[in-house]
């Protein structure tokens, strides 16, 4: 086996040991122990059981290389492993001072993130809660679904000449692909199905009060140039259902108390900071007026 091999082998371990939940199989061509856990190989008396192997199987199963989910090929992985681990221990790695600052920052990481998850998932999240949220955050951004073309000019008389055309019974599509400057006019300036807070403010707002097959009495301005805009149908926003949204919207407020939590640790704490503050850089110019 490579020395690539082992460091692979050896960065699959390390996913391994900061895995948090385990699968628990029972192999029915192993040796069972009295604790229930199979030894499954042992390399120079150290033992590898099959939860360890269960645990690397799990692991490996996300990968796409299907010959590493064969648990026999996976065995060997770990054979491999603990052979490397082993003449890795004779050496004086773990008394360098590189190294024990990274087993440090690596313990401090593994700290923060269980504490971290283990609080998040310990808060209280009522179905009260859910349902505010869901009300604040999912129907109070509904917005009723236009179905519409527009017809895209440079100035505002060219668009004030389209609106009269239109009047004075011209076909909204064919003058969308004859005279329109956006990228629509090919297909006849058709928008297809949007919210109106996807469009900018200027276009939305004229879409407010208007019903199905209205077009624009006045040129709308925006930064893209004039418009004019016919509405061809017109739907309530189609919300997900809270059960469907529960699930996030639960781990939002409770990362939401997480935080809060993290606010009245900070108002208890004694926490100085010695950084020097770093002054804003005046501009030497005074500041333009039009």
């Amino acid at each position: 086996m490579t020395i690539k091999k082992i460091v692979q082998i050896a960065g699959a371990n390390l996913l391994l040991l900061t895995t948090l939940s385990s699968v628990a199989l029972a192999d029915s061509h192993a040796q069972m122990k009295a604790d229930g856990k199979a030894v499954v190989a042992s390399v120079n008396g150290t033992e590898i059981t099959q939860d360890v192997l269960t645990n690397y199987l799990s692991v490996v199963n996300r990968s796409e290389n299907k010959q590493k989910n064969d648990p026999r090929s996976a065995l060997d992985d770990l054979v491999a492993t603990e052979l490397a681990l082993q003449e890795a221990a004779k050496t004086d790695i773990l008394s360098r001072d590189d190294v024990k600052q990274r087993i440090k920052d690596f313990t401090r990481n593994v700290l923060l993130t269980t504490w971290t998850k283990e609080k998040v998932e310990g808060f209280e999240v009522s179905d009260e809660d859910i349902q505010t949220s869901y009300n604040e955050r999912i129907k109070k951004d509904a917005n009723d679904e236009y179905k519409a073309r527009h017809i895209l000019l440079e100035t505002e008389e060219a668009a004030q000449a389209v609106i009269k055309e239109l009047a004075d019974g011209g076909d909204f599509a064919k003058l969308a692909e004859s005279k329109s400057t956006g990228p629509s006019a090919s297909n006849g300036g058709d928008l297809g199905w949007f919210k109106s807070n996807t469009m900018v403010p200027e276009f939305a707002n004229a879409l407010k009060g208007m019903k199905k097959g209205d077009v624009s009495s006045a040129p709308v301005k925006t930064n893209f140039g004039f418009h004019v805009i016919k509405v061809e149908d017109l739907r309530p926003a189609k919300l997900p259902l809270m059960e469907t949204v529960k699930p996030q919207l639960k781990r939002m407020i409770a990362q939401q108390k997480m935080m809060a939590y993290m606010e009245k640790m900070k108002e208890s704490a004694e926490i100085k900071i010695m950084l020097p503050e770093v002054k804003a850089v005046e501009s030497a110019e005074p500041a333009k007026t039009e």
